[in-house]
């Protein structure tokens, strides 16, 4: 009696590759979605439009018929408010504890981080063309109501310089959100350091030198005004190294290295 031996014809089964990477664009997407999705930050961006819009009516109503110095006169309410929305982007996912989610949806957290600081820019950018673009009617109305003629002349450096501005300071936000992963905390440094620089400049002339070279809002200064010279590069650049750069890259390290629970 003989026996037939069949042929061996299963197979492993097939490895697979890693699961395909998010794209940037949707992780961008989706972190500029959130901006919007929390009341928290529907109530910021609601007080920053109506805080702008008021300092436009202002300046436009009683100083001046410039439609570039009426946009720009909201830089005080966007310097208040752009940081603590870059903040809340980030530490939101921490107090709401969607972190979990995130990353697991995104495992390479500095893809996320990124994508945060893409929207927080995106958000900086769009919130200054809106500035403009209110400015206009907003002259338009009250210089014919003052009896005065309308200068709707622009300088586009000037303007993106202070776009630029706008972006660093959200970027600062971001960067402080992600070293201190609070948002309570985040804030509290931001403001009370920019309260301290200004005291450190009147300490003298070794804190007026330190808070011309480390104090971003004195170091944004020659940007926004469209004036910046190869003398203020240096301090501009020193002053983004201590408040964008290195807590972001501390917050790197720190959300790559976080427990999650």
């Amino acid at each position: 009696m003989s026996s037939t031996t069949l042929p061996h014809t299963s197979e492993l089964p097939a490895v697979r590759g890693p699961a395909r990477a998010v794209p940037f664009t949707r992780l961008a997407a989706v972190e500029l979605r959130k901006l919007a999705d929390t009341r928290t930050a529907v109530v910021l961006l609601s007080l920053l439009l109506l805080g702008a819009v008021a300092a436009m009516v202002v300046n436009a109503s009683f100083f001046t018929e410039d439609v570039q110095e009426v946009a720009t006169s909201a830089a005080l309410t966007l310097g208040l408010f752009l940081p603590v929305v870059g903040i809340v982007s980030v530490t939101s996912e921490w107090s709401k504890r969607t972190a979990l989610t995130t990353f697991a949806l995104e495992p390479r957290r500095w893809r996320v981080l990124v994508a945060k600081a893409v929207a927080g820019t995106l958000v900086a950018v769009a919130t200054s063309a809106l500035m403009l673009a209110v400015a206009y009617p907003t002259t338009a109305v009250a210089a014919a109501v003052r009896g005065v003629p309308a200068d709707f002349m622009l300088d586009p450096v000037t303007l993106a310089g202070w776009t630029a501005v706008n972006v660093l300071f959200t970027l600062c936000g971001v960067a402080l959100g992600s070293m201190l992963l609070g948002g309570a905390a985040a804030i509290v440094v931001y403001f009370v350091a920019s309260v301290a620089w200004g005291f450190i400049s009147l300490t003298g002339d070794p804190g007026s030198t330190l808070a011309s070279w480390l104090d971003l809002n004195v170091t944004t200064v020659p940007l926004a005004d469209g004036v910046m010279s190869s003398e203020a590069v240096g301090p501009l650049l020193a002053s983004i190294g201590l408040w964008v750069a290195g807590p972001f890259l501390l917050g790197l390290l720190r959300v790559h290295r976080m427990e999650l629970r």
